[in-house]
């Protein structure tokens, strides 16, 4: 089965096992898939609530970030609940006079009437797993989504027991999305291993099941070609005509496995590569420059490589020799990506005239 239909599958469920766990690398769609394709699969029977872990730091912040979720995905809660909280803000000036007058005769009574001003009705609302749809009728169910557990300031174990009261406790049908290879490195490097012992005992108890998201490349790699926006149509005809060359450099890998190097697969690094690559097309069409096709291989794998680095032994590594490189994307030619061109990319000076010559001129790159 697809990952969309072992999501579907999941959410659909009568049993409650405990949650799954979305595992990929980074950049590859895992998120895409629960914000676009799942939320439109099921959107006559659940409400997708995904929270984000990146930059929460407390456990209380990611109860918060829960409750907002929550919140403003069960609309008709949010809206019946902010006219309460709007009625209370046009009180507050009534409240604050009053508050004055109290304290004057009883300090005691004037903190009531500041804790009555500062009232927010939409800390007691319960958290339910099952809500009613006011739009279409009926009951949806909620699923919760939390996204980018590998990069929570949070510790581990904290944060999965957290979610698991979400689970288990409260009956969520619960998505956890990660890059794995970063936690198991994270866990890796305790005492003795006994991190990577604990966040196995918490894995155990929270994750029923472990799904790792395979995307299907081709599709994902003609959408990116064929929805780019703001380009040229004889750019867009370029970028068609080369699609199997972009495909392979994005996904094919060496023939030797001894040495544990792999390419990073991330889909934003390479829709990014694509857009930028447009300023470099129009130079090079200007110039009637040839082989514009390995200019366009050279800047895809030097963005790849410089976005996200390689894999060696499962985990990314930003030391890159160009031995590795070559070795991954054997066709990317270092001349093609000159000091000005490097120098715009991480920097944005664009010099045209400085591009232009070093692309298109007689002078060699530096």
């Amino acid at each position: 089965m697809s990952t969309l239909q072992e999501l579907v599958r999941y959410c659909n469920e009568e049993t409650h096992l405990g949650a799954l766990m979305l595992i990929g690398e980074w950049g590859c769609g895992k998120t895409y898939i629960i914000e676009k394709e799942l939320s439109k699969e099921l959107s006559e029977t659940h409400f997708i609530v995904r929270v984000s872990l990146l930059g929460v730091s407390t456990i209380e912040g990611l109860h918060n970030a829960v409750r907002n979720q929550w919140l403003l995905i069960c609309t008709p809660f949010l809206a019946k609940m902010n006219k309460q909280r709007n009625q209370i803000n046009k009180n507050t000036g009534i409240a604050t006079a009053i508050n004055s007058v109290l304290k004057s005769l009883n300090p005691i009574a004037g903190n009531v009437a500041s804790a009555v001003a500062s009232f927010d009705p939409l800390e007691y609302i319960p958290l339910e797993p099952v809500v009613e749809d006011f739009h279409k009728g009926g009951e949806k169910k909620v699923v919760l989504v939390f996204d980018d557990l590998d990069r929570t300031k949070l510790d581990l174990i904290d944060t999965l027991g957290c979610i698991n009261g979400y689970c288990e406790n409260k009956g969520f049908k619960t998505i956890v999305i990660a890059n794995e290879h970063l936690i198991l490195e994270k866990v890796s490097n305790g005492p003795q291993n006994s991190n990577m012992a604990s966040y196995r005992l918490i894995k155990e108890k929270t994750i029923t099941r472990t799904l790792l998201h395979i995307p299907d490349f081709q599709d994902i790699t003609h959408d990116i070609i064929s929805e780019s926006k703001d380009l040229s149509q004889e750019y867009k005809d370029f970028l068609s005509v080369n699609e199997k060359l972009i495909l392979d450099i994005f996904i094919t890998e060496p023939a030797d496995k001894k040495e544990r190097i792999g390419k990073a697969h991330n889909f934003r690094s390479l829709n990014c590569a694509l857009e930028q690559f447009y300023r470099i097309f129009e130079v090079l069409v200007e110039n009637q420059a040839e082989d514009m096709n390995s200019y366009l291989y050279s800047f895809i794998t030097y963005i790849l490589v410089s976005r996200n680095g390689i894999y060696k032994n499962g985990v990314p590594c930003f030391e890159v020799s160009q031995e590795d490189i070559k070795k991954l994307y054997t066709e990317y030619c270092p001349e093609k990506m000159p000091r000005s061109v490097r120098r715009w990319v991480e920097y944005g000076v664009w010099d045209k005239d400085k591009i232009t010559k070093d692309l298109c001129g007689a002078k060699s790159p530096e």
